[in-house]
């Protein structure tokens, strides 16, 4: 190129002025093109070194991917709660199942499609409740990584965490790798793979954004047993059920749910943590369902949250309001009738600090140490209560399918209300007290009015004042009338007549 340059320059220096001036126009001309070619080839080079040095990495993704591939399955169940498939319609924000785009539709034939993970190879899969529920009087089809496809069998399910077992006809399947729960740490990279849109073995990618995420999934209260991993790995309705693999090809996580404003991923995807998973895998294969203790409480944080909730400003004023020296345990916001808790005289408003010789700092470390607690045994509970520490023996129950019907006692009905003024915890009378008149006396704060009355817990309240009362509600309204007028007031309690609480 510099011959040429020097050539060039000889031959127009013997040509007019005008000409050489055009002639050296051009010559730059072809000097830039030269040098932007040579930039060119030089990108070309450097990405050509990156590439030597990135393709390890990229070949990970590529290995992980074959890898988990023939262990990952998928599922269309006909006759569940089938879902509409129109593209223009919405799954109401801002939470959804990632199962179909669309509303909920319980007679409605249309398939579901979901993912699964091969957990044994005898031919057990492992996916989300949520896909087969209602399939009972359908079909499900399983079909595996190179196209074979069987009708499925529902071995167990599990509500409370979501989860369900099937089972193939087929005996050489490769069994997933579970990887190490206590491994998972935000910003590790991570794969999804699943049936997105009926779109099968479809593979994405993104880093865990977080860890230990609860109240993610709308279920009824107090059987909700959360720890997700949220993750930007695209997850759409399909991918339920599949997994969420690590970059040494184990699975961590069961991708479950999405907050979406369209039905589609917007980047928040999660995943159900593989150690809820381990826990309910062997149980439902062997026995078709869990079989776990639990107490019967609702529980949060001391936060700002529960704050929220309790109509208060922020959590100062709970621990002022509770009289807490500290933020840490498991603040018990519900109690339901008849069940451990309320047996063992747990009350709205106690705090555990431990539970079976294991320290409670927050609501999940108590929903682990209740789910591994042994049916029919007995749990000392240790509680804060009216700022003292207390010492509860409780027996643990088998968890029962359900609990329609059952009623349960909020501290969000008693706080600020004129019954806590004078110290009393009221509620309905239980069912098998139905037929009798009153509200039963379910806990006596320590130095209060009530106290100092010798109203003991069990005690069947009939009046306040000379009215009758029948429900919390009318023991409530009666009660605020003396209170507002700072009236001392007496209540006529069963067996001890009437005893008069003086402020």
């Amino acid at each position: 190129m510099v011959q040429f340059a020097v050539i060039m320059y000889i031959k127009i220096a013997n040509l007019p002025g005008s000409k050489i001036i055009v002639c050296f126009i051009l010559l730059l001309f072809l000097n830039q093109r030269v040098c932007a070619e040579d930039e060119v080839e030089e990108l070309r080079k450097d990405i050509l070194e990156l590439e030597k040095i990135v393709n390890p990495f990229i070949r990970i993704f590529q290995k992980v991917s074959i890898l988990v591939a023939p262990s990952v399955v998928s599922i269309v169940a006909e006759g569940a709660y089938g879902t509409s498939t129109d593209p223009h319609e919405e799954i109401s924000p801002p939470f959804s199942h990632p199962r179909e785009k669309g509303k909920k539709s319980p007679d409605s034939n249309r398939p579901s499609f979901g993912s699964g993970i091969v957990v044994r190879k005898t031919g057990y899969i492992l996916t989300n409740c949520h896909v087969i529920d209602g399939s009972e009087n359908g079909m499900i089809t399983v079909t595996l990584c190179n196209g074979d496809k069987y009708d499925a069998a529902v071995i167990g399910k599990d509500a409370s965490t979501d989860l369900a077992i099937l089972k193939i006809p087929c005996d050489n399947l490769r069994e997933a790798v579970l990887g190490d729960p206590k491994s998972v740490k935000v910003g590790d990279w991570v794969i999804a793979i699943g049936n997105p849109f009926g779109y099968s073995q479809t593979v994405s990618s993104g880093i865990v954004s977080a860890i230990g995420r609860t109240h993610v999934t709308p279920f009824a209260k107090p059987f909700a047993y959360e720890d997700f991993i949220q993750t930007d790995a695209a997850i759409n309705p399909g991918n339920s059920g599949g997994p969420l693999v690590n970059l040494r090809g184990e699975i961590i996580g069961i991708n479950s749910a999405i907050a979406t404003r369209t039905g589609g991923f917007q980047g928040v995807g999660f995943a159900i943590s593989i150690e809820i998973a381990n826990e309910v895998i062997s149980d439902l294969i062997e026995k078709g369902r869990v079989l776990r203790g639990y107490l019967g409480v609702g529980i949060q944080d001391i936060s700002d949250n529960l704050a929220s909730y309790l109509n208060l400003n922020s959590k100062s004023d709970v621990m002022k309001r509770f009289q807490l020296d500290s933020d840490k345990g498991a603040f018990i916001s519900e109690v339901w009738e008849d069940t451990p808790a309320s047996k063992g005289e747990i009350f709205p408003g106690d705090v555990i600090i431990e539970f079976g010789g294991r320290k409670v700092l927050n609501a999940d470390d108590l929903q682990k140490a209740i789910r591994v607690s042994t049916v029919d045994s007995e749990v000392k509970v240790k509680v804060i209560r009216d700022k003292k520490e207390k010492l509860l023996t409780i027996k643990i129950d088998q968890q029962p399918e359900g609990m329609s019907g059952k009623k349960y006692v909020t501290v969000k009905a008693f706080l600020g209300q004129a019954s806590l003024s004078i110290g009393l915890v009221i509620e309905d009378l239980p069912l098998e007290k139905a037929e009798e008149h009153g509200v039963l006396v379910r806990h006596v704060v320590s130095d209060s009015p009530a106290e100092r009355a010798e109203i003991l817990p069990g005690d069947i309240i009939l009046k306040v004042g000379s009215s009758e009362v029948n429900s919390a509600n009318e023991f409530q309204s009666v009660l605020n009338g003396f209170v507002e007028k700072g009236m001392s007031v007496s209540v006529f309690v069963k067996s001890k007549g009437y005893v008069t609480l003086k402020y």
